[in-house]
């Protein structure tokens, strides 16, 4: 099984990160991309891939930090410094974020900009941070020229009307152990209206632990398992075969071996 989307460098997981590695392969858990949020955080997540052959890395900023590198030239060329490492699977995480009065919207508009020319430099796909800004994320992505099939929208918790719209633009969606959570039951429903071979899992770890570890305050990548579980019973469909098909789609989309 494969956690498309995790913060393995972050301190909670970092700190004890031979357990983390321990527990996911005891839970089947044997590919993991642990993604970028700055330069400096992708330099760390490539480190720990070239350590470790379960790992893959991303590089990009998040919206929540763009402010931390107002100058786009130093952030274009850290940036492509990041994605010339081995295993670099991915540009972002990269979008809007208005869920947060800063930064600014326009100040995250020069960092999202800054990564999709990059995508447009290169064949790697993108991971889309979105926070309550579904229509300006997909108006950047109509106008950025980009095919829609390079996108993936992680952790998605939208309305069915938001993902309507991120579907109808061909883009694919990701699903957290958000799905598992007693009130979000619409969100569950939601997840199996995603064609089968454009959605994706993940964990976001070490956030949005699912349940039934939701006391657990790290959230780590061993727990994508009840993330499938909960969104193939979901499909009517058997683990196995779920799981089969999301490592399938994340293989594909990323490029894993």
């Amino acid at each position: 099984m494969i956690d498309t989307h995790c913060h393995l460098t972050y301190d909670p997981l970092m700190t004890q990160i031979e357990d983390v590695m321990r527990r996911a392969a005891e839970a089947g858990v044997d590919r993991m991309i642990t993604v970028g949020t700055s330069p400096q955080d992708a330099a760390l997540a490539a480190d720990l891939a070239a350590q470790r052959p379960q790992v893959f890395a991303t590089a990009g900023l998040h919206p929540n930090y763009s402010d931390q590198w107002p100058d786009t030239a130093a952030l274009t060329a850290a940036l492509r410094e990041a994605i010339a490492r081995p295993k670099v699977v991915a540009l972002g995480e990269m979008g809007l974020d208005r869920h947060h009065a800063d930064p600014p919207i326009d100040v995250q508009r020069r960092a999202f900009d800054v990564q999709l020319n990059l995508m447009r430099e290169t064949r790697l796909p993108g991971i889309i941070h979105n926070r309550e800004a579904t229509a300006d994320t997909l108006a950047v992505l109509r106008d950025a020229g980009i095919v829609p099939s390079r996108f993936v929208f992680h952790c998605f918790t939208g309305s069915d009307a938001e993902l309507d719209a991120i579907l109808e633009f061909g883009a694919w969606v990701s699903f957290t152990g958000v799905v598992t959570f007693k009130n979000s039951a619409t969100l569950l429903a939601s997840s199996a209206r995603v064609p089968i071979d454009r959605v994706m899992i993940e964990t976001d770890a070490p956030y949005l632990t699912p349940a039934p570890h939701r006391k657990v305050k790290v959230n780590e990548p061993g727990y994508v398992v009840f993330t499938a579980r909960a969104m193939a019973a979901q499909r009517n469909m058997g683990e196995t075969d779920f799981v089969s098909a999301v490592d399938a789609n994340a293989q594909r989309f990323f490029g894993l071996p």
